[in-house]
């Protein structure tokens, strides 16, 4: 990465990351998920079973969901709430995976960015 990158889109490219989706079985409140594999180019992946993306209106918290994009991907990897397959919180495990996948300064630039969003 020659140059800082200021937005979490323009990091995605920076790494030269690719991202393969695919619909995955609807969560429990009929939600589109979806399955999505982000790959290096050294062809390491890192995949996400089942994730649903949401936009919210400011004014009113009226949510919709959308599909998904490079920048949304990739904000599920800097945290939030993720949970394993027992539904059991899952933040530390999926955290060093990410910063794994990822490197540590990649994935420090990448919550930085997330932060500011």
């Amino acid at each position: 990465m020659t140059d800082t990158p200021e937005t979490i889109g323009e990091l995605f490219r920076s790494l030269g990351l690719s991202l393969t989706v695919r619909a995955a079985v609807a969560g429990e409140d009929d939600e589109q998920a979806w399955a999505c594999t982000v790959t290096r180019p050294d062809g390491k992946t890192y995949e996400i079973d089942s994730v649903a993306f949401f936009d919210v209106d400011p004014d009113t918290g009226e949510e919709w969901e959308v599909e998904p994009s490079p920048s949304r991907v990739l904000s599920v990897l800097a945290g939030g709430e993720v949970e394993d397959e027992d539904g059991d919180d899952a933040g530390e495990d999926a955290e060093a995976a990410a910063r794994a996948f990822l490197g540590d300064q990649a994935y420090d630039q990448l919550v930085a960015l997330d932060a500011e969003t």
